[in-house]
């Protein structure tokens, strides 16, 4: 909360859309940011405000503030399924990192792709997240007691 004034005193000497939120810890603080009229874009992740729940009630707050939530890139497969079950007027699009991304989801059976711009939803369990048995070089298994 220390940027916050900062955030402030930026977004009032600009007409450039000021984003933030990476990392977020979950609405109260995206919550402080939008009030103090300190952002107009929340770049909350799920990895790390508090889940899909979390960033599905910061899109509600955002909404009140006619802010927009761009989630951060970082984890695509929970942030597509919260950013289609919004309104595009507050959650128009998902960040996608492009140069890393790639390397992320390598162990992945179906990775998330973008093709033409856009990445189809997955009707798979768990956000379509499988680990690829083929690509993984080391297969450990876990003995408990």
């Amino acid at each position: 909360m220390e940027r916050l004034q900062s955030f402030v005193d930026l977004r009032r000497a600009t007409s450039v859309p000021v984003a933030t939120g990476e990392h977020m810890y979950g609405r109260w603080e995206a919550h402080e940011f939008l009030r103090a009229g300190a952002i107009s874009v929340v770049q909350a992740d799920p990895e790390w405000c508090g889940g899909v729940t979390e960033l599905v009630k910061i899109c509600a707050i955002a909404s009140l503030y006619d802010a927009q939530v761009i989630p951060h890139g970082h984890a695509v497969h929970s942030a597509l399924h919260v950013v289609a079950s919004q309104s595009p007027s507050t959650c128009p699009l998902v960040e996608y990192l492009i140069t890393s991304r790639p390397a992320y989801y390598h162990f992945e059976k179906n990775p998330p792709v973008p093709a033409n711009g856009k990445i189809a939803l997955t009707e798979r369990p768990g956000f379509g997240a499988e680990i690829d048995d083929a690509k993984a070089e080391k297969k450990t298994q876990l003995k408990f007691g």
